[in-house]
C-alpha cells in the first residue's frame, strides 16, 4: 500500500472513530464547590425596609457549609453564624441547594437557598447565582445575588487589597433611588482614597472624594472608614475575593447608619 492511500486509511478511520464518539455532558458534583466564597446578596420589596446580607460560605467539597453573615434587615444590622448541621448539594447539570442553620442577635432559623455554578476552572466554580427560597407568606422580599471563591492561600492582611479598583454602588431602597460610581484605591498599608460620581434619582449628579483607612480580618474580610469632602462619613464592610497575590474583587455593604430602611451594597473590582 502507497503512503498516500495509508494515510488517507488512517484519516478515514479517525474520522470514523470521532464520529461515533458523543460529546458527554459535564457533570458536577459537591466537589466542584470547595472552599470560602465572599457573599452578597440583595432583598428588594418596594413597599417595606430593604434588606441585604455580605458575608462568608465555607463549602467542604462534600455536603458541610459553614460561615457567617451580616445582615441589614428592616433598619437593623446583626451578624448571623451559620451553625452545624448546615448542608448543601450540587446536582450533575450544576445546580445546587444550600440549608443553612443561623443563629445570632435575631434569634435562629434556618433559611435555603437555590444555586447554579459559575465559571468552573479547575474543578472549582469561581462563582455561584444565588437566590433565597423564601416560603413565609409575610415576606414580600426577593433576595438573590453572587458568591464569589475567595481564593486565599493564607491569612489574609491590608496588604493583598492593593490598587485602583471600579467602585459601583446601589442604593436598594422604598424612597428615592440612588447610585454612585468611580475608583476606590488602597495603598496596602491601610490607608484608602475614593473619587465617585453620585447619582440622586433625575437630580444633577455630584461628584465627591474621600479619604480614610481600612482594615483587612485573617478570612478575607474587613471594613472601610471614610470621610468625605462633603464633610459626611461612610463606613463599610467587605469581604475579598479572587485573590491572585490581591484580591482583583470586593462584595460591599455600607453600615454607616444601621437604622435606615434602605441598604447600599455593591461592588469593586480591580483595574
Amino acid at each position: 500500500m502507497s503512503n498516500k492511500k495509508s494515510s488517507v486509511l488512517v484519516l478515514l478511520l479517525m474520522l470514523l472513530t470521532f464520529a461515533n464518539i458523543s460529546v458527554a455532558a459535564t457533570t458536577y458534583s459537591a466537589a466542584n464547590v470547595r472552599g470560602s466564597y465572599s457573599v452578597l446578596m440583595n432583598g428588594y420589596s418596594g413597599s417595606s425596609s430593604e434588606t441585604a446580607w455580605l458575608g462568608m460560605f465555607n463549602f467542604d467539597g462534600i455536603n458541610a457549609v459553614s460561615g457567617y453573615i451580616t445582615i441589614m434587615d428592616s433598619g437593623s444590622l446583626s451578624v448571623a453564624t451559620i451553625s452545624s448541621g448546615s448542608t448543601y448539594s450540587v446536582s450533575p447539570n450544576g445546580t445546587g441547594s444550600i440549608t443553612i442553620n443561623v443563629a445570632g442577635s435575631m434569634g435562629s432559623e434556618t433559611g435555603y437557598v437555590a444555586f447554579t455554578l459559575n465559571s468552573v476552572s479547575a474543578s472549582i466554580a469561581k462563582s455561584l447565582q444565588l437566590l433565597l427560597i423564601d416560603t413565609s407568606a409575610n415576606d414580600a422580599h426577593v433576595r438573590a445575588g453572587t458568591a464569589n471563591l475567595i481564593n486565599l492561600s493564607a491569612s489574609a492582611t491590608v496588604a493583598k487589597l492593593k490598587g485602583t479598583y471600579s467602585l459601583l454602588l446601589n442604593s436598594w431602597t422604598t424612597g428615592t433611588q440612588q447610585g454612585m460610581v468611580g475608583t476606590i484605591v488602597f495603598d496596602g498599608k491601610g490607608r484608602v482614597t475614593v473619587s465617585f460620581t453620585d447619582q440622586l434619582a433625575e437630580q444633577t449628579a455630584t461628584t465627591a472624594t474621600g479619604s480614610g483607612t481600612y482594615s483587612v480580618n485573617s478570612d478575607g474580610s474587613g471594613s472601610i472608614s471614610l470621610t468625605l469632602s462633603n464633610s459626611t462619613t461612610m463606613q463599610l464592610d467587605f469581604v475579598m475575593n479572587s485573590i491572585t497575590g490581591v484580591a482583583k474583587g470586593i462584595q460591599l455593604m455600607d453600615v454607616t447608619a444601621p437604622s435606615s430602611t434602605s441598604v447600599d451594597t455593591g461592588i469593586a473590582v480591580y483595574e
